[in-house]
């Protein structure tokens, strides 16, 4: 249980890309094979597209992976640069707990809302947002656990850098 929950969404976007990829060859088979298109196809990929978004940025976040551009931030001391780092967590910690919110009200509105096709609730639509959300926080307050830990070991000033 705890490697499926350290590699969450690994494997949640591994299954989500994967029922993509298969949902567009029958939309392809459908339409040039059998010349007759299914359109619940689009409508199933766009809401597992949704999902793979979210879950995408999450699993950005907890490798460190989203762009930043740190050349600045490089050339200030250790110290500065720790308070800058957290300055930044609690920002995107900020970030997600407006995803959470923002995001539960949108499904919540909408989660009385059919799909065309598939007519089930836009809400599921929707709820990817707080989801990721939620992950993405999840990952953030791991990240900064761990931030908090090496912070510890790490000596103020690293050699060769000066003192305040």
């Amino acid at each position: 249980m705890r490697a499926f929950s350290r590699h969450f969404e690994e494997i949640a976007g591994g299954l989500l890309l994967v029922a993509m990829c298969l949902i567009g060859a029958v939309k392809v088979v459908s339409r040039y094979v059998l010349a007759s298109p299914l359109a619940w196809t689009e409508e199933l990929a766009t809401i597992l597209f949704a999902w793979l978004v979210f879950i995408g940025a999450s699993l950005a976040l907890k490798q460190n992976e989203h762009f930043a551009i740190d050349v600045i931030v490089n050339l200030l001391p250790l110290s500065m640069r720790r308070h800058l780092d957290m300055l930044r967590h609690f920002a995107v910690l900020l970030f997600c707990l407006l995803l959470i919110g923002y995001g539960t009200r949108l499904a919540v509105m909408n989660w009385h809302v059919a799909t065309p096709m598939l007519e089930v609730s836009r809400g599921w639509v929707y709820l990817s947002v707080p989801f990721g959300g939620l992950l993405m926080l999840v990952r953030t307050v791991q990240i900064i656990g761990r931030s908090d830990q090496a912070g510890a070991a790490l000596p103020e000033n690293s050699p060769g850098e000066e003192s305040e």
